[in-house]
């Protein structure tokens, strides 16, 4: 993620629970993906799954944006 700095997503590991998780559910279902793009072929519920990780990565993606910028304003104050 190009908008997170090393300091702040080390700070933000560290004392926000939420950003924590999130940023491990984007992890995790980025894994899955990369497992799901190796095949040469997926299933009908393999390609169902593939859509809702995009998903999941998404939300995540989004609400760690929120995030940082909250902490970033925060950090201006």
């Amino acid at each position: 993620m190009d908008f997170l700095r090393p300091d702040l997503q080390e700070r933000l590991m560290k004392e926000h629970f939420e950003f924590r998780k999130l940023m491990e559910e984007h992890k995790s279902a980025d894994s899955r993906l990369g497992d799901l793009q190796k095949k040469p072929s997926l299933s009908a519920k393999e390609t169902l799954e593939e859509v809702e990780l995009k998903k999941i990565k998404l939300r995540a993606k989004e609400r760690i944006y929120r995030i940082v910028q909250e902490a970033s304003k925060r950090a201006e104050q």
